[in-house]
């Protein structure tokens, strides 16, 4: 089963409460989504929201960052978030996995990040949250530096 195939799978179950379903099909998504991230970085591709496949790995990477910031794993989520602005080729989802980074730059918890600064009534590309409140600005000037910083640390 290809990992667009497990998504579908997984919709079906997130309506029938199996809980232990659902996590088992979410970690074979993730793996997939990880080799393939892993093959693009290995040709020095990038990944195409525009390419079904592509679109799935790019989800699968924005709910496991969610993921890791909902359970306390800062530091892993934020270097996920890092690696994304390098992989996705989509300026709106550049900016996205920014404005997620800037998040956890400030220690907020994710439900506060949400109810705060993003706006969720729109998604972008079905998954994808990318519209934010103007309060974001705050965030941005104030983490500027330490982002960048990170950011060209992290392409070193």
């Amino acid at each position: 089963m290809n990992i667009l195939e497990k998504y579908k799978e997984l919709e079906k179950l997130l309506h029938k409460n199996e809980d232990e379903k659902i996590e088992e099909i979410f970690r074979g998504i993730l793996e997939d989504a990880i080799t393939i991230v892993n093959e693009k970085f290995q040709k020095n591709e990038f990944l195409d929201v525009n390419n079904p496949v592509d679109k799935a790995v790019i989800r699968a990477m924005f709910e496991y960052m969610l993921e890791l910031w909902a359970e306390g794993e800062i530091d892993e989520a934020k270097q996920l978030g890092y690696d994304m602005l390098y992989l996705v080729k989509d300026e709106k989802l550049k900016e996205m996995f920014s404005m997620f980074v800037i998040g956890m730059l400030e220690r907020l918890s994710l439900d506060k990040f949400f109810d705060n600064y993003v706006k969720t009534a729109k998604t972008y590309k079905d998954y994808f949250f990318v519209n934010f409140n103007d309060k974001i600005d705050e965030l941005i000037i104030k983490h500027k530096k330490r982002f960048q910083d990170e950011y060209a640390k992290d392409a070193e």
